[in-house]
C-alpha cells in the first residue's frame, strides 16, 4: 500500500520532472548543474535524529578501538564479495579524517548490502546499539529514493543504466559529519550516475556549478532554493555524476565551503551495477585557496 507520504513525494517528483518538459532534464542540467526536488516524506526531524545517531556511532567507535578495527575489517571483507561490484566503487563503511588537515570530517558510506554482510555474517555487531541504530536509520532514510534515480534515468531516455539482477538501482547513502577545521581548496565532480543532496544542516555551504569548458572560482554559487528545511520541505538538489558521460551528460563539479561550525549532510549516489568506469578526462576545476 503506499502511503500518503510516499505519495506525496512522487507528485512532487513528478511535479519537477514534468515542469522541464520545455527544458527536458539534460537541458536543465546543461543550463543550471541541477534540478530541484521537494521531499516531504523525510522532514528535518528524521534526519536530525540520524545525525543524533551518528555522533552518538561515532563516539561509540572512538572510545572502542576494537570495535573500530572490527567495522574496518568487515569494510575490507565485504569489498571482496560478490555484493560489492553491485556498486561500483570501494567506498563503504566509516571514513575518520577528522585529524586530517584540511578534511576534517566524518563520513560513513551506507548499503544495503553491505548492512545485510555486517548482520548476516558478523551477528555480534546485532549486539551493539551504537551501531545497529545507526545502520537501522540508514535503511529507513535511504530506501525510498530509488524511485527518484529511476524516474530521473527514464527522462534522459536511460532506463536500462540500473539494469540488474537486483531489479533497483544501486544506492550509496553517505552521511557525513564536518568541524570547524574542514577547508579542502578545489572542487570535485562525483564518480556517480547521480547524486542526491538530501539535507545539510547549513545548505550555503555547497557551491555547484553546471559544466563548462573552463571554470573559475566565480562561476560556483550556492543554488537558490525553492524550499526551506526550515519548514519541513527539505530541498533535495539532483545533479548528474561522471558516470553519465559517455551519453553526453556531463558532470555537475561542487564544493563544500569552509563554515567554522559543525555541519551535517546527507547524500543519496546513484551508482551504475557492475560498472568499469571509463577513463574521461573532464574541464579542469579551479582553486578556491586564497
Amino acid at each position: 500500500m503506499i502511503t500518503r507520504k510516499t505519495f506525496l513525494l512522487w507528485t512532487f517528483l513528478l511535479l519537477a520532472l514534468s515542469s522541464l518538459d520545455a527544458s527536458p532534464l539534460a537541458e536543465e542540467f546543461k543550463q543550471t548543474g541541477y534540478v530541484e526536488i521537494c521531499d516531504e516524506e523525510r522532514g528535518t526531524p528524521a534526519f536530525e535524529s540520524l545525525y543524533t545517531l551518528f555522533d552518538e556511532m561515532i563516539e561509540f567507535v572512538q572510545t572502542n578501538p576494537v570495535w573500530a578495527q572490527k567495522l574496518y575489517m568487515v569494510k575490507e571483507r565485504f569489498i571482496r564479495s560478490k555484493d560489492r561490484n553491485y556498486y561500483s566503487t570501494d567506498f563503504f563503511g566509516l571514513y575518520d579524517e577528522s585529524k586530517r588537515k584540511g578534511r576534517g570530517q566524518i563520513s560513513f558510506y551506507y548499503s544495503i548490502h553491505f548492512h545485510e554482510f555486517i548482520c548476516s555474517r558478523y551477528p555480534e555487531f546485532n549486539k551493539v546499539p551504537k551501531i545497529i541504530h545507526f545502520l537501522e536509520a540508514c535503511l529507513e532514510i535511504q530506501k525510498s529514493y530509488g524511485d527518484v534515480f529511476e524516474k530521473a534515468a527514464a527522462e534522459l531516455g536511460l532506463e536500462t543504466i540500473f539494469s540488474s539482477s537486483y531489479g533497483r538501482p544501486p544506492i550509496l547513502f553517505k552521511v557525513v559529519k564536518y568541524f570547524p577545521s574542514y577547508a579542502v581548496s578545489r572542487p570535485h565532480y562525483d564518480g556517480t550516475a547521480f547524486s542526491l543532496f538530501l539535507d545539510s544542516t547549513d545548505n550555503e555551504s555547497l557551491l555547484l556549478s553546471p559544466y563548462k569548458s573552463s571554470f573559475t572560482e566565480g562561476d560556483f554559487a550556492s543554488p537558490l532554493r525553492q524550499f526551506s528545511r526550515d519548514q519541513n520541505q527539505n530541498s533535495m538538489l539532483l545533479i548528474p555524476g561522471t558516470l553519465l558521460t559517455e551519453f553526453s551528460i556531463y558532470p555537475t563539479p561542487h564544493i563544500v565551503t569552509q563554515s567554522g561550525k559543525v555541519r551535517y549532510a546527507s547524500i543519496a549516489f546513484a551508482m551504475r551495477p557492475n560498472y568499469t568506469s571509463q577513463r574521461t578526462e573532464h574541464s579542469p576545476l579551479p582553486s578556491f585557496k586564497h
